[in-house]
């Protein structure tokens, strides 16, 4: 039996990031089909009230939509248009590649920052919990530096003339 060919030290850490981010992104999930499961009852069957419960919905949903975000980023899964890339030639769509990878860059870039602000700068508690508001701002500068460095990955794929949209293995 071939021995199989060792992962670098980076695929290795890819490949780790990549399971960690569809990680939290699965646990948001599956807590929040469950806080609102179990509300959905608490109500039926008039059992319990839980003041908390608008909070904590918020919190896991903003980190499941801006981490599941950087997971699709990575494993270049989310919804894009190839049609024109796919029709060029060879030069002319390395080169649409390239613009369209900076046009994200510049995106990433404004969003990490903005969003680096509004965490730093959110000074109000949750209403029930007295949790700083900046827990639910931080996934967003988060998910954008994380995207930033696959946004990397992806001009400098672009620049030596390889697919920036090759599929990434899980």
């Amino acid at each position: 039996m071939a021995a199989q060919p060792r992962a670098g030290g980076l695929t290795m850490l890819d490949r780790v990031t990549g399971y960690i981010l569809r990680g939290v992104a699965i646990a948001c999930l599956v807590a929040l089909f469950l806080l609102i499961f179990v509300n959905v009852g608490a109500r039926t069957f008039q059992l319990a009230s839980f003041p908390w419960f608008d909070e904590v919905i918020q919190g896991l949903f903003a980190w499941m939509v801006f981490i599941g975000s950087a997971a699709l980023w990575r494993e270049q899964d989310h919804f894009r248009v190839g049609w024109l890339a796919d029709v060029l030639p060879d030069r002319p769509g390395r080169v649409l590649a390239i613009v369209v990878v900076l046009l994200e860059a510049a995106f990433l870039i404004a969003m990490t920052r903005y969003g680096w602000d509004l965490t730093v700068r959110s000074r109000a508690l949750t209403p029930i919990l007295n949790l700083p508001t900046g827990l639910l701002y931080a996934s967003i500068p988060a998910a954008g530096a994380i995207m930033l460095i696959y946004t990397a990955r992806d001009f400098y794929r672009a620049a030596i003339g390889r697919d920036p949209i090759e599929r990434m293995p899980f």
